[in-house]
């Protein structure tokens, strides 16, 4: 009886090894499970990219807004803060400490271009709105520029009152749209 419960346990033994054998083989030939379609995976793959990471990154630093345009270009724009006085083409401290948060998102990220979108209210002559739009935008990008960003990636661009985002006829929404815009392309 003992010579058959050791051949038993023996024949068992064998049967166990060759089994976990086989399934560490396949494991190890297949993968061990299929990852694709994985969240997770997915969620890595996308942070690799430049504009992902790149938002993530100023989501921890600002309350900037941002908004993907139709040509897959990253707009960032910042509600609430108070960029200009009327008139004034001088950039306000909150205007360049969110800036700041811009460029620090952007390090070591490749991007294409980044171009600063200037714009103003609708009080005064258009022709003078449009310039000082521009004037606006030429301030952030010589700031952005200051900051260690390259020109040859950083161009500037007057748009007037054309875009408000606000009503004109407050002084809250006149002040609201007299900001700056940066678009991102990557």
């Amino acid at each position: 009886m003992r010579q058959y419960l050791l051949l038993t346990l023996g024949v068992f033994d064998l049967r166990a090894v060759l089994f976990l054998s086989v399934a560490l083989l396949t494991f190890l030939y297949t993968g061990c499970a299929s990852t694709s379609g994985n969240k997770a995976d997915m969620v890595k793959a996308d942070v690799a990219r430049p504009q992902s990471l790149f938002l993530a990154r100023l989501q921890q630093r600002t309350t900037a807004q941002t908004s993907e345009l139709a040509d897959g270009s990253i707009k960032v724009a910042f509600p609430g803060i108070t960029a200009f006085s009327h008139d004034g083409a001088r950039i306000s401290d909150e205007q360049q400490s969110v800036l700041s948060s811009v460029v620090e998102s952007l390090e070591h990220i490749e991007y294409q271009k980044l171009t600063v979108v200037g714009h103003t209210d609708s009080s005064g002559k258009l022709a003078y709105n449009n310039t000082l739009s521009q004037q606006r935008a030429e301030q952030v990008k010589a700031f952005l520029l200051q900051q260690g960003l390259t020109a040859e990636r950083v161009t500037a661009e007057g748009r007037g009152p054309a875009e408000p985002v606000a009503d004109n006829k407050t002084a809250q929404g006149r002040a609201a749209n007299r900001r700056v815009e940066l678009v991102l392309a990557f």
